[in-house]
């Protein structure tokens, strides 16, 4: 019998699909790998509007500038998109683990994701991903709020509030990691796990704080770099928390000027086959739990990911 794969087409279901291996069931999922995507809901971000609180100094100066800043605007939108695909499609790809920066625009009582511009709506994208948990109910999600920008303690409360209405019972509460498991979550008819990595709500025992979930940041421009990071950290990793491999590079403020009429996408074009590739040969693969990309619809890398699973506990087809 030969290892186990997980097609292309049946990724929208790909952890329901695991429920005919046992010896998967009660591995925690801080030991599966689940893929990720960077900048969540960059997918869509608005050039024509202000500038998002919390973005590099350089990019407001630019966009403020009377003269150039349409045309800065649009510049920074090609380098701030992270991804193509909306949060349903991102769904139906095989994506689990979605990273969230949430700005308050002002004069509105809405919420917003944002990296630099301002994209959709919270509440839209919450309602995406209700609508899609209810359709598939041994799908897990995983959502990670980590940065937010105008916010005080009413906006933070609003939001925790907001989301514990709209997911209601199919919140995983708060709990030791090691015993999140697929068998446990579907039992319980659970498909929630929401990480709020804000001080200010850590009473809301629906919500995972920042000490159950690590995402250390390589921070470099270089793809070798990159990778050196990424295998000592991963080398060095444990089971007792959730633990995010950022396979992203960053570009500097000197690529982004130099850069004017290229884009994240054309840039990140020729450190994603890499990334693959290191994901599929390095040692430390055994231990790669959530790992998330730019564009991560590309090379095959949600397959990839998936796949490790089937290696790593040896399942077979």
């Amino acid at each position: 019998m030969s290892t186990c794969v997980v097609k292309s087409n049946n990724m929208i279901e790909w952890m329901s699909s695991l429920s005919e291996f046992s010896k998967i069931l009660d591995i925690p999922l801080t030991q599966l790998a689940i893929p990720g995507s960077h900048n969540s809901g960059t997918f869509t971000l608005d050039a024509g509007e202000r500038i998002a609180p919390g973005a590099l100094p350089f990019v407001e100066t630019l966009a403020s500038n009377p003269t150039i800043g349409p045309m800065a605007k649009a510049i920074i939108r090609g380098w701030a998109v992270c991804q193509t695909l909306n949060f349903r499609q991102q769904l139906e790809a095989g994506v689990r683990y979605f990273d969230l920066r949430v700005a308050r625009k002002p004069g509105t009582e809405d919420l917003y994701l944002a990296h630099q511009l301002y994209g959709p709506k919270v509440t839209d994208v919450i309602e995406t991903l209700c609508q899609f948990l209810k359709e598939h109910p041994h799908e897990i999600i995983l959502l990670d709020f980590n940065h937010f920008y105008g916010m005080d303690l009413e906006h933070h409360i609003q939001l925790v509030t907001y989301l514990i209405s709209q997911f209601d019972s199919l919140i995983c509460h708060r709990c030791d990691t090691k015993n999140i498991t697929l068998q446990r979550m579907w039992e319980e008819k659970k498909q929630v796990v929401i990480f709020y990595q804000h001080g200010s709500v850590e009473d809301f025992e629906e919500i995972f704080t920042s000490e159950s979930i690590s995402s250390p940041w390589p921070n470099t421009a270089d793809s070798t770099q990159c990778l050196q990071v990424l295998e000592t950290i991963h080398s060095r990793a444990q089971d007792e928390k959730f633990l995010v491999c950022q396979g992203v590079l960053t570009p500097t403020d000197g690529t982004i000027i130099a850069g004017m009429l290229c884009n994240l996408k054309i840039w990140s074009s020729s450190w994603t086959p890499l990334f693959n590739s290191w994901i599929q040969t390095s040692k430390t693969n055994s231990r790669l739990n959530i790992v998330l990309a730019d564009f991560i619809e590309s090379d095959n890398l949600i397959q990839s990911i998936i796949n490790l699973n089937f290696t790593r506990f040896d399942l077979k087809s």
